[in-house]
């Protein structure tokens, strides 16, 4: 089943540029920092509103943080941690076991643990202990005389566990950088950007940058050694990983990090793991899609602390064992995950769950650790709102993956009656249950969907930055490219539409003719993976010479023996409407029947643009042309004796030639049969009422 999808074009609304202040500042940006058209249209268009904002985007420094006392609790909490040194109070740092949790807990430990605190540290196992503060391991803390625990990546929500600290006289400070949701914990002191109220101007830091803000603070109060490098390669890899917004400081500290670690890296860990997993040039989305699948695969599948011990090591030789460790660890998690979705998949497609606006699939015994992984993939496949559930001993462990538009967090609120736990926020989230309850679940979440109108959120948006002409495909525009770097979320990587990319040749590769392959005239070459249907698809394209397509991508280059090519990365692929031959005849009905046609068609959910349905006195002649010399015979729809004449405006010409009296006409078989209407009188094509209602449908 293929996605429906819809091009956006990328425009942040916060501007609120006049059309001569945006002209203003273009030029400025061209001028003074030196930048092309295009890269200064993309940066108003992202949200650019001065030269000084716009150079601190592209030139993202460590001296753009925000001072760390701007947390509200930052003073007391600074104190709080200094007096236990004083006394050698034991420390212990309670971490999450993802990516960014671990990362955060090798940043902070490292610097209390060369600066001569007593601490340590506890990583909950998540198929025993599960997430967040749980009361067993805290009575184990409060048994070893721990007298202070500061959280990382978590706490924000555990106000029982924190009120059963207090009642034991062990003070807890929260860092974390979730969602405050209700009353606050009663902690010693809260370090979170996302607390109501709060002075901090940033809040989307991730965990491990709270707790970098944290150390900042600690290392210039108390005059503290900070190895600001190290904690700046760690803090980047999190960052990434955890899948928070590249912007404001967040693109700061990556840029930095991954200056450091192209540079003269530091971190012996981040170096032993970067080296089994074979990459020389580093780039932001090798932390999210080569690097932190790896550290979160021990955290998946129970053996987070190995984390810790990697980024706070020192012996090479063990690090290295440690990675290759972790980097096996990760196959082993592809391996279940490949397994687990596959059997998911078959029942998708056995039970046509594709058909349904959310889908739920169950299984027994799937590995907890890998199910949200697995929920993401059915999602990107078919671009609906999944839940996974694996049933084990009569219970059910659920991962909830969504769309945007459509909360699915509020959709678990909507039949909580059935959970024995759930949470989350709009695009992700969990839940257990009862296998008995698992079916009035599905029916009443289902509901929950319809009543909502979930069916207009299952149209994936795809933003692009411009619409540029094949020509303007350079190496000058890929360079220009690079100052948005470093990209990911947030901060997405620079995408363009070409609509006439006027193509040569295309075809499929890869051993189940799957990706798509082109060429263009330029000779400028295109991959897309995953878009081999489109060809099998479109059995005309060959013969209208590829007329009509349209392509949404990156530019990219290819590596062949040491040279270096420009290439397209197609992130999306369509024909226009108008060479759809069905398309085409259902707009010419609709147009010439119904008395407001642009009501009629469901204009953005078909990607028309109106544009494109102008019908010019030039072309009604040509078309004219075409059947005068045919003289009775078919002339195709589709026609080989004029190739830039599309479908719709083939028929489109017929029906205001025929409203004119110069033709009588019909169709068979993808041909138009016509008679020509022998006449002196001059005829006004441009006054028909067909053209003047097209013309008003597109006006208006």
């Amino acid at each position: 089943m293929s996605i429906t999808t819809k091009w956006v074009l990328r425009k942040n609304k916060s501007s609120h540029l006049s059309p001569s202040e945006y002209e203003k500042l273009k030029t400025q940006m061209m001028d003074d920092l030196k930048l092309g058209e295009r890269t200064a249209e993309i940066l108003i268009n992202r949200g650019m509103t001065s030269i000084a904002e716009t150079h601190r985007y592209l030139n993202p420094t460590l001296n753009d943080l925000h001072d760390p006392f701007l947390f509200d609790d930052m003073d007391k909490v600074v104190e709080r941690i200094a007096r236990t040194k004083v006394v050698n109070e034991k420390i212990c740092l309670f971490g999450d076991y993802d990516a960014d949790g671990t990362t955060g807990v090798s940043i902070l430990f490292s610097f209390l643990k060369s600066n001569g605190f007593n601490v340590t540290y506890f990583i909950p196992n998540r198929l025993i202990t599960g997430y967040g503060l749980h009361i067993d391991p805290l009575q184990d803390l409060i048994d070893a005389g721990v007298g202070l625990l500061i959280t990382v990546d978590n706490g924000i929500s555990a106000n029982d566990q924190i009120d059963f600290c207090n009642q034991h006289n062990l003070d807890v400070i929260v860092t974390d950088h979730h969602e405050c949701h209700g009353t606050l914990p009663a902690a010693f002191g809260i370090i979170n950007p996302k607390v109501p109220g709060s002075n901090y101007p940033f809040k989307e830091l991730c965990g491990a940058g709270v707790v970098f803000k944290l150390v900042q603070a600690l290392s210039a109060r108390l005059e503290l050694a900070f190895d600001i490098q190290n904690a700046v390669e760690c803090v980047a890899l999190a960052t990434v990983a955890d899948l928070v917004p590249l912007q404001n400081e967040n693109r700061s500290l990556v840029s930095a990090g991954l200056d450091y670690l192209n540079t003269k890296p530091k971190n012996p860990g981040i170096q032993a793991l970067i080296e089994v997993s074979e990459l020389t040039q580093l780039k932001a989305w090798h932390f999210g899609f080569v690097l932190g699948p790896k550290i979160n695969a021990a955290g998946r599948l129970g053996e987070a602390n190995h984390i810790v011990d990697l980024l706070t090591g020192t012996d090479s030789v063990k690090l290295m064992a440690l990675a290759q460790f972790l980097s096996d660890e990760n196959r082993k998690r592809q391996d279940l995950e490949s397994a687990i979705l596959e059997a998911a998949l078959a029942q998708v497609e056995t039970q046509s769950l594709n058909k349904d606006d959310i889908i739920i699939v169950v299984g027994e015994n799937w590995h907890s650790g890998v199910i949200g992984i697995v929920a993401s993939r059915i999602q990107e496949k078919y671009y609906n709102p999944v839940i996974v559930i694996s049933v084990e001993d009569g219970v059910g462990k659920a991962s909830c993956r969504s769309v945007e538009g459509f909360n699915i967090f509020a959709a678990l609120q909507s039949c909580g009656e059935y959970f024995s736990n759930f949470g989350g926020h709009d695009q992700a989230a969990g839940f257990s249950i009862k296998a008995e309850n698992i079916n009035p679940m599905i029916e009443k979440i289902k509901e929950y969907g319809e009543s909502v109108g979930i069916k207009k959120h299952l149209i994936k948006k795809i933003p692009y930055d411009a619409t540029i002409e094949a020509g303007e495909i350079t190496w000058e525009l890929f360079n220009a490219c690079s100052h948005f770097e470093p990209c990911g979320l947030g901060n997405p990587g620079v995408q363009f539409v070409i609509n006439k990319p006027d193509i040569v040749s295309m075809g499929t590769m890869g051993k189940e003719s799957n990706h798509l392959r082109l060429s263009m005239s330029n000779d400028i070459r295109g991959v897309g993976f995953g878009f081999g249907d489109f060809y099998h698809s479109q059995p005309d394209l060959v013969v209208n010479g590829f007329q009509g397509v349209e392509i949404l991508c990156r530019l990219d280059v290819n590596e062949y023996r040491g040279n270096k090519t420009l290439q397209l990365l197609i992130k999306d692929i369509r024909l226009n409407p108008i060479w759809n031959s069905k398309m085409a005849m259902y707009l010419v009905k609709m147009i010439a029947r119904s008395e407001n046609p642009k009501a009629e068609v469901d204009l953005a959910a078909d990607n028309i643009n109106l544009e494109d349905l102008r019908l010019l006195r030039e072309t009604v002649k040509r078309v004219y042309l075409l059947l005068k010399k045919a003289a009775g015979g078919g002339v195709p729809i589709l026609s080989e004796k004029d190739p830039q004449l599309s479908p719709f405006h083939v028929l489109m010409a017929c029906e205001i030639m025929r409203e004119a009296g110069l033709i009588a006409y019909g169709l068979k078989d993808g041909l138009v049969f016509s008679k020509i209407i022998e006449t002196r009188e001059k005829k006004d094509i441009q006054n028909t009422k067909l053209m003047i209602k097209l013309e008003k449908m597109i006006s208006d």
